[in-house]
């Protein structure tokens, strides 16, 4: 029987998927809703079998494969959405492009055909960050040899293989990263709640079930044994654990690779110097750091800044991006004045007092000046674009960069089936209600995703000045903030600051300048480029101005400044999307050298 007449032979029954579908349960539903199967389409049947069997038949780059991209559509609209429908409208697109790829005559293992699949180009960008993630995953972890005894594995022989130890990985796509880039058979992972679990190469038919029962005997808490996993998975007890890296890594007798370096997570008792070589940097004389430790690394001196900030692998090294947008088309009640002005003080500050070369701006505004050029009217479809396509406009860009967004216009809330939403309500939101609310605005909550997925930055800070934009922070309230420098600044750095919380107006001044207050700015806006090109938000005056400092500076003048001039409450909003991490970096903004 042939793998497509054993999909048929499947297909009888319901059309239904489980909770959490498998690729060869997706391509399963999708026959199903075929009326006539083409023949073509065995590839792709024999291409499911395999992935099911945890072969990976792929000849391409991993995030051009099908099973690839299919995990990341999944993970998105399962678990990041919880969107079925949309799992089903997206699951049936990427199929399609199978069967038309493959009624072309095109191979699937060999032809990236999802490099030239618009519908799909964002899980090819999702997944090409995912793999920078996995490199930081890689930093923190630490990989070992384990010689395994003969009840390990199916075919009865002992075997030598490689283990990869990764900390809360940052990555949603480590098992793929660790088995496709580092041969791992073998991953030892702490979640992010706590829970260890070690997994087993599907395709090396090895078992753990032996090594739950001898970790059981250490635990306080029995350990999960693989019974649903073919005895490829275990897991300590979702009760807690009692057991750290080393003493599962020691129960499984594995020794760390000769050369390698010893993870952060390994290690106890580090000293402050030890922080600095772990974090890569070059200790050079005069940096000299505290003891106060934490997720961003230790605080860096006076000198030490003064140092960095002449390093060529400091601060300076990054090249800083942005996408700057002001939207003042509005007519009647929704009419603003400040927004256009706000966007071009933004860019001119970022140019002659940040070091930004203007060609590395995108910039929008709907009433341009005469002869001003811009990157088009700052609608919801052009701005989305601009964020998709900034690798192509933008090829030399990496991660050794920075990107700043700047929106000024309106901000609203819409009332969702299951959950209210924050939404920027840019150029012709208001003119079109006929179209969907993700055509013609942006939804504040996922901007930081979309940004992760079009954007290649390290470093990422979205500020919206617009009213209701602390929805942009979610539920997850205001950051604590440290303003110093810290040993880890280079770490991945995703912050947000928003004009207001969510149910407050973001207040800007009138059209007539005689009742300005802010110098034909929005408040938030004003502040900002008083704190940045006076640079009156370095707040320990060491010439860098840290996200913190910038956030903690805005936060103590706005309310003061609306309170004083409008009588009413308006309250910035700060939240770091890189807490998750386990070192998170900074954004920082630097003044030219002098």
């Amino acid at each position: 029987m042939t793998s497509l007449e054993w999909f048929r032979t499947r297909a009888a029954g319901p059309r239904e998927l489980p909770e959490f579908p498998t690729l060869d349960d997706a391509l399963r539903w999708y026959l199903m809703g075929l009326e006539q199967v083409p023949a073509a389409l065995e590839a792709a049947c024999h291409y499911a079998e395999d992935v099911r069997q945890g072969r990976w038949p792929d000849r391409v780059e991993p995030r051009f494969s099908l099973q690839a991209i299919y995990l990341a559509l999944a993970q998105e609209t399962l678990l990041g959405r919880a969107d079925r429908a949309a799992f089903e409208r997206e699951v049936s697109v990427l199929f399609d492009a199978v069967r038309e790829h493959l009624e072309a005559g095109r191979g699937l293992l060999d032809e990236p055909f999802l490099k030239i699949s618009p519908a799909l180009q964002k899980y090819v960008a999702q997944l090409t960050d995912d793999a920078r993630l996995f490199d930081e995953d890689l930093r923190r972890g630490s990989q070992h040899r384990v010689s395994l005894p003969a009840q390990a594995s199916t075919t009865g022989a002992a075997r030598t293989v490689l283990l990869l130890a990764l900390d809360r990985p940052a990555s949603t796509q480590f098992k793929l990263w660790a088995r496709q880039r580092c041969d791992a058979a073998l991953l030892l992972v702490r979640q992010p709640d706590g829970t260890l679990v070690v997994s087993a190469d599907p395709s090396r038919k090895l078992r753990l079930d032996w090594l739950a029962e001898r970790l059981s005997t250490l635990d306080v808490h029995r350990w999960y044994s693989g019974e649903r996993h073919g005895g490829t998975l275990i897991a300590s007890s979702k009760e807690g654990t009692s057991l750290d890296f080393g003493q599962v890594l020691s129960a499984m007798g594995a020794k760390p690779l000769q050369g390698r370096r010893a993870p952060l997570l390994l290690v106890a008792g580090l000293v402050a110097a030890a922080a600095v070589l772990v974090l890569g940097l070059t200790r050079r004389p005069g940096v000299t750091v505290s003891s106060s430790g934490g997720a961003k690394g230790e605080v860096v001196s006076r000198a030490g800044v003064i140092d960095l900030l002449a390093a060529q692998d400091g601060p300076r090294s990054f090249e800083p991006y942005a996408l700057v947008a002001g939207v003042c088309g509005y007519s009647g009640e929704r009419t603003l004045h400040a927004p256009c002005r706000d966007a071009r003080a933004v860019r001119e500050l970022l140019v002659t007092k940040l070091g930004y070369q203007r060609d590395h701006i995108l910039f929008f505004v709907d009433r341009p000046e005469p002869g001003e050029a811009t990157d088009g009217e700052p609608t919801a479809e052009n701005l989305k674009l601009a964020v998709e396509r900034f690798r192509q406009r933008f090829p030399t860009a990496d991660e050794t960069s920075s990107f700043l967004f700047y929106y000024s216009g309106h901000g609203g809330f819409e009332a969702g089936a299951r959950k209210d939403f924050g939404v920027l309500q840019p150029a012709g939101y208001f003119e079109h209600p006929e179209r969907p609310i993700s055509e013609r605005g942006w939804d504040m909550q996922e901007l930081v995703d979309d940004l992760r997925k079009g954007v290649p930055a390290r470093h990422v800070m979205v500020i919206l000045d617009a009213c209701y934009s602390g929805w942009a922070a979610g539920a997850k309230g205001d950051a604590r903030r440290s303003g110093e420098l810290r040993s880890l600044w280079n770490e991945r750095a995703e912050v947000v600051i928003s004009a207001a919380a969510r149910g407050q107006r973001a207040w800007e001044d009138e059209a007539a300048p005689a009742a300005w207050a802010w110098n034909g700015h929005s408040a938030l806006t004003a502040f900002l480029l008083e704190g940045l090109g006076r640079a009156q938000a370095d707040a320990n005056g060491d010439r860098v101005i840290t996200d913190d400092e910038l956030a903690s500076f805005l936060t103590a003048k706005v309310p003061a400044a609306v309170r004083q001039s409008r009588q009413a409450e308006q309250t910035p909003q700060f939240h770091r999307f890189d807490e998750h991490l386990p070192r998170s970096g900074q954004f920082l903004f630097l003044p030219p050298e002098p």
